[in-house]
């Protein structure tokens, strides 16, 4: 059967989301580009799913700042997918394989390095092969938190005889570093709103519910000296971690404020992250050590990412926002 020119024009194109300027999620499209070949140490991805994470806006936002020399650019770094095709130098990886990570190395390819996108360009040390049992989608909910939640608790020289306090307990990352923490043997203190309390129990953490006398219901919820503490939310943790008497480089924060590392906190996150740290998470979440929350699932359209993207902006939302691509 012979293939048209059309059809030749049509394998040549991919789709992405990308915006051209900064601003709400109304500013995203879907987009036709080329579809570009690997370059050395890189692979092309076929993306089944996509994870979303509240960095994604804050990018297109422009909270970052406003320079528009690289736009258009596309969306999004925590990808799952299809092995396409291999560029030079990759070991390891060969097409066909089923990858999952986060996109966190400069590339050269521009919109086609984004995960909202049929097909990526991603860094081969980026992508790590999935383990038997996990799904596409929990893959990509996996890439950013995985990675921060493994190297903040590495910043903190975790140990099974800790007794660690997790704020923001019942989010993206801090659901993952209780899990992490409970799996090493750790006594988990979580802090997240009432509503969550039920389910930071299934993780395994003791909940702590946010708000007024903080510090002595923590300290009786522990029943023994609180020795880390992992804030996922804010500089007033680091404030509870000072009255609590946690000492100097046990307490961290992914909010890397100057008056919060003035205060001692160590500023931690993906930067403390090792090779093997993703592949590690996928294998407990496969085996079922570890679990993900999904709290939805999106097609791939221009308007269910605008409304991805508004859902997460809203803020409170228990679990990944995960769009489905192919």
């Amino acid at each position: 059967m012979e293939t048209t020119i059309a059809e030749e024009a049509e394998d040549l194109m991919n789709q992405a989301i990308q915006y051209q300027e900064f601003g709400s999620p109304d500013v995203l499209n879907v987009v036709e580009t080329e579809t570009a070949e690997p370059g050395d140490g890189e692979v092309r991805v076929a993306v089944k799913a996509a994870g979303l994470n509240p960095v994604d806006w804050k990018i297109f936002s422009g909270m970052f700042g406003g320079d528009t020399s690289g736009l258009p650019t596309g969306v999004a770094n925590d990808f799952s997918g299809v092995v396409q095709a291999v560029g030079n130098g990759v070991e390891g990886l060969a097409v066909g394989d089923e990858v999952f990570g986060s996109m966190k190395s400069a590339r050269s390819h521009g919109q086609n390095t984004s995960a909202l996108a049929k097909e990526a360009i991603v860094a081969a040390k980026d992508a790590e092969k999935m383990p038997d049992g996990l799904s596409f989608v929990d893959a990509a909910s996996l890439g950013i938190a995985g990675l921060t939640a493994c190297g903040s608790l590495r910043a903190l020289n975790l140990q099974g005889s800790d007794v660690i306090v997790i704020s923001a307990a019942a989010g993206g990352v801090g659901a993952i570093a209780v899990q992490l923490a409970v799996y090493s043997g750790a006594t988990v203190i979580g802090i997240a709103s009432e509503s969550n309390a039920d389910y930071l129990r299934s993780l395994g953490a003791i909940p702590v519910a946010y708000g007024d006398n903080l510090e002595s219901r923590v300290r009786e919820a522990a029943g023994a000296p609180v020795t880390k503490l992992l804030d996922c939310f804010g500089p007033e943790y680091v404030d509870l971690a000072i009255a609590l008497n946690v000492g100097a480089g046990s307490y961290g924060t992914l909010v890397g404020t100057p008056e919060a590392t003035e205060k001692g906190a160590i500023a931690t996150g993906q930067r403390h992250a090792q090779p093997g740290d993703l592949e590690r998470v996928g294998k407990l979440v496969a085996n079922g050590t570890v679990k993900v929350s999904i709290a939805h699932v999106y097609p791939f359209s221009t308007e269910s990412v605008r409304q991805a993207y508004t859902d997460l902006q809203r803020g409170h939302v228990r679990g990944k926002l995960i769009v489905e691509v192919s």
